[in-house]
């Protein structure tokens, strides 16, 4: 059963700063988006706060904006 506290990874991303949905969608395509040191696939979702996602092998946080 999906958790609701899953997002669609490159909404997380875009969300980080990382890039835009659409860039991210490339960054993920080219192999370069990893999430728990397993590459990431489109549509592929996870949850920001158990999951780590890294890019180029770069850990990304979401910042909390106040």
């Amino acid at each position: 059963m999906p958790s609701k506290n899953e997002v669609r990874l490159q909404k997380f991303m875009a969300e980080c700063g990382v890039a835009s949905r659409r860039k991210s969608e490339e960054l993920i395509e080219m192999g370069k988006v990893k999430v728990n040191g397993h590459v990431a696939h489109i549509g592929d979702k996870i949850n920001p706060k158990k999951d780590l996602v890294t890019v180029r092998g770069k850990k990304i946080n979401k910042v909390d904006r106040m």
